[in-house]
C-alpha cells in the first residue's frame, strides 16, 4: 500500500511541475519542452528522454535531455531503429521493462543502441501525428510499468501536443500579411478576418470545420452567428475594437457551433489593413476545449486519491488550514473533526489479499460519502485511514453522525472468494477551535481520540473535547 501511495504521490508532483512549467512565459519553446522531459525522467528515473518529429521513415529529435555528449536536438536517425516505429504500430504507450525478457528481444533499437528500458507514447498535433515523447535506459527499469505509469505517459503525450498545437499558432501571428494570404486556407488554426462593421469577409477551412458552418453561410453574415448570447458579443466588440486600434490581442471565448456544443477557443487577433483608411481584424483562432478539460483533470488528479477519488492528504490538510482561519476569524464558528481507521486492516489484505483490501477502501469511502452533505470535506490521510471536516457542526452533531457511520460500516458485508466479510471502524473526533495554531494540533487531537476508540475495543466513537474550552 506504500508503494502505490509513494507512486501517486510522485505523479502528483510531477503534474504539479509540469502545470508550473507550462505557466512560464519567459523561456522558449524548446526549453519548455525540455524542462518537460526532465520532469518525465525524472519520474520514470530514466536517463534518456527525447520528443520527436517523425516524417516517412526519418526520426528527428527535436527536443532531448540526455546525459552530455549522447544526444543533440536535430539529430537524425532511421526511424525504424527505434522503439518509436514500434510505438507508432501499435498506436498507443509501448512500455519495456527489461528488454531481454520481453516479446521485443532482438529489437533494432536494443541491438543498435543497447537501450533496454523504454516507455513512449505517439504525439499529436491537430489530430496528425507529429511524433513521439519517449523515455529510455540502458539499464532495465527496477519497477514493473504498471496502469498508472501509462496513463501518465498518455498524460505527457497529450500535454506535448497541445503545446505544441499552442505554439504553432502563436508563430503564426508573427506570419506578414503576403504569408497570411499564402497558408490562409490550410492552416491548422482556423483564421477569421473581420471588418469595422463586424461583418466576416474571410474564414479559412479550420475554422469552418470547428464552428459547423459553410464558408458561404458565414460570408452572408456577421460574427453575432457563432456568439453564445448578448453579453458575450459586447465584449468580444470589446476586444474587436482594442486589436483594431493596433493592440495585439489575446482572449479565451467560448463559441456556439451550428450543430454541436459550446467549444472554448484562444483567440489571438492583429489589425490588418483592407483597404485605403480601413482596418479590420485578422483572428487566429484554437479550440482548446480538450486542453482545458485535460487541465482540469490534471489538477483533479493532483488533489485526488487515485483508490478511492476522495481528497488526498495534502489537499485535505490545506482545506483543514482554510477551516481553521475561517474559525479564528469569526471566534464564534464551531466545526468538528473526525478521523476513521478501519480496524484490523492488515489482517484482511493478509488473508484476503491486496485486491480485496482495496476493495473494503473503496466500500468504506463510498459509506462516508453517502453520509456528506455539500459542505463537509473528506479525504484518505493514510493506508486504512481517512478524515472528515464537519463545518459549523458541535460535538454533539458529530458525534451522532459518527456513529452512525459506524453502524452503516458494521452492518455491511463484502464478498470476496465466496466469503462474506464484515470490517468494524474507530472512530475519533473533536471540535476545531480558534487557539489550533494549525493543523498539527488538530491532527494530533483527533488523533487521540482515535487511539482512545482503538484502545477501548475498537469499532466505537471517541472524542477530545480539550479544544472546546476557549
Amino acid at each position: 500500500m506504500l508503494d502505490k501511495l509513494e507512486i501517486v504521490e510522485r505523479q502528483n508532483n510531477a503534474l504539479q511541475k509540469l502545470n508550473e512549467i507550462a505557466s512560464i512565459s519567459n523561456i522558449n519553446p524548446k526549453e519548455t519542452l525540455r524542462q518537460a522531459l526532465i520532469v518525465g525522467k525524472e519520474y520514470y528515473g530514466l536517463e534518456f528522454a527525447i520528443v520527436s518529429h517523425i516524417v516517412g521513415e526519418d526520426y528527428t529529435i527535436e527536443v532531448q535531455s540526455s546525459p552530455t555528449e549522447t544526444l543533440y536536438d536535430g539529430q537524425l536517425f532511421a526511424l525504424g531503429s527505434t522503439y518509436c516505429k514500434t510505438t507508432l504500430e501499435i498506436d498507443d504507450v509501448l512500455a519495456i521493462t527489461d528488454v531481454t525478457k520481453s516479446k521485443y528481444v532482438g529489437h533494432p533499437c536494443h541491438k543498435e543502441f543497447e537501450l533496454v528500458s523504454y516507455i513512449g507514447a505517439p504525439v499529436r498535433v491537430n489530430g496528425i501525428v507529429y511524433g513521439t515523447i519517449n523515455f529510455s535506459s540502458p539499464t532495465a527499469r527496477h519497477l514493473e510499468y504498471d496502469d498508472i505509469d501509462i496513463e501518465f505517459m498518455r498524460l505527457l503525450a497529450r500535454w506535448a501536443g497541445a503545446f505544441l498545437e499552442r505554439q504553432f499558432a502563436l508563430d503564426e501571428l508573427s506570419l506578414t500579411k503576403k504569408r497570411f494570404e499564402l497558408i490562409f486556407e490550410n492552416n491548422a488554426s482556423g483564421i477569421l478576418v473581420v471588418d469595422e462593421n463586424r461583418s466576416i469577409i474571410m474564414a479559412n477551412k479550420r475554422f469552418c470545420e470547428m464552428i459547423g458552418y459553410s464558408k458561404n453561410e458565414l460570408l452572408e453574415g456577421d460574427v453575432t452567428i457563432f456568439h453564445t448570447s448578448k453579453k458575450s458579443s459586447e465584449i468580444f466588440q470589446h476586444h474587436f475594437i482594442d486589436a483594431q486600434k493596433g493592440s495585439i490581442r489575446k482572449l479565451e471565448y467560448e463559441l456556439k457551433p451550428k450543430n454541436s456544443k459550446n467549444i472554448l477557443c484562444e483567440f489571438f487577433g492583429s489589425p490588418i489593413e483592407l483597404s485605403k483608411n480601413s482596418f479590420g481584424v485578422v483572428w487566429s483562432i484554437i479550440d482548446i476545449t480538450a486542453q482545458k478539460e485535460l487541465q482540469h483533470e490534471l489538477e483533479k488528479q493532483a488533489i485526488t486519491d487515485y483508490l478511492t477519488g476522495l481528497y488526498n492528504r495534502r489537499y485535505f490538510t490545506n482545506r483543514l488550514e482554510e477551516e481553521l482561519s475561517r474559525i479564528k476569524r469569526s471566534q464564534k464558528t464551531v466545526s468538528s473533526l473526525l478521523m476513521f481507521d478501519l480496524d484490523k486492516f492488515k489482517l484482511i489484505n493478509d488473508t484476503f489479499g491486496h485486491l480485496t483490501g482495496d476493495t473494503v477502501l473503496r466500500e468504506f469511502a463510498n459509506i462516508l460519502k453517502n453520509n456528506l452533505r455539500k459542505s463537509d470535506i473528506i479525504g484518505r490521510i493514510g493506508g486504512e485511514e481517512f478524515a472528515m471536516i464537519l463545518p459549523d457542526t458541535d460535538l454533539e452533531s458529530a458525534v451522532i453522525l459518527a456513529d452512525r457511520i459506524r453502524e452503516d460500516v458494521a452492518a455491511h458485508t463484502i464478498t470476496a472468494d465466496w466469503k462474506q466479510i464484515h470490517f468494524t471502524v474507530s472512530i475519533g473526533l473533536t471540535s476545531l477551535s480558534c487557539n489550533d495554531n494549525n493543523s498539527d494540533s488538530a491532527f494530533s487531537r483527533v488523533d487521540d481520540a482515535l487511539y482512545k476508540a482503538k484502545k477501548n475495543g475498537r469499532n466505537r466513537v471517541e472524542y477530545n473535547v480539550l479544544s472546546s474550552i476557549s
